[in-house]
């Protein structure tokens, strides 16, 4: 096959204009997308320090996303983290109440107030995911949203503590798009507390010697 207008890296080149054009909106408040990033991780490092949980709903590519970032945080920040995606657990609450139930009956029982919600869904419409941050703003927990393609999306209209949304109408482009927005937050979180341990470390060596 020979490409054209279509070709691979013109489709990485959309990808990378479109990260960086996310909106973003803190409370009701747009900003912008660099402040955006930088509240997501205050709002998780908040959540870990005050030894709350940390959860993840999405589906298909999202909620892969969910899994791969959701063991991040495990492993990288040490977050109470988890992502309800068991395969034994699923098709239960969806036989029993429906698809749209098969995230929220879980959680109904697992979360605590404080805890923090991270709902991903690229068409910001899915049921199943609304439902999951209708009942985290019921339960006085904390939210981040993660939508894509049209702005009339209800997720992108909900209210929530923060919410991006990606300007695009190709599945991989927002996928990608909301996993490295999340990476990228996570990611620098790391890279605080590692570069804090080694000065915290070598601060020690000093008063020791």
């Amino acid at each position: 096959m020979i490409f054209n207008k279509h070709n691979p890296y013109n489709w990485l080149e959309k990808l990378n204009t479109t990260i960086m054009s996310s909106q973003c909106r803190l409370g009701k408040e747009s900003v912008d997308l660099e402040e955006g990033c930088c509240s997501g991780g205050r709002i998780i490092n908040s959540t870990i320090e005050n030894g709350a949980s940390i959860w993840w709903v999405g589906n298909g590519g999202s909620a892969a996303i969910c899994s791969h970032l959701s063991q991040d945080m495990l492993n990288k920040l040490g977050a109470r983290s988890f992502y309800p995606g068991d395969a034994s657990l699923m098709t239960c609450m969806s036989n029993d109440f429906g698809y749209e139930n098969v995230y929220l009956q879980p959680l109904e029982k697992l979360v605590r107030p404080k805890d923090l919600l991270i709902a991903i869904s690229s068409s910001g419409n899915s049921e199943n995911i609304i439902l999951c941050a209708e009942m985290a703003l019921k339960r006085d927990m904390d939210l981040i949203i993660l939508s894509g393609f049209k702005k009339d999306n209800r997720l992108w209209n909900m209210e929530s503590n923060l919410s991006f949304f990606v300007p695009a109408d190709l599945f991989g482009i927002v996928e990608l798009s909301h996993e490295a927005i999340l990476h990228g937050i996570i990611e620098s979180l790391w890279l605080e507390k590692k570069e804090s341990l080694i000065t915290s470390s070598a601060l020690k060596e000093k008063c020791v010697n």
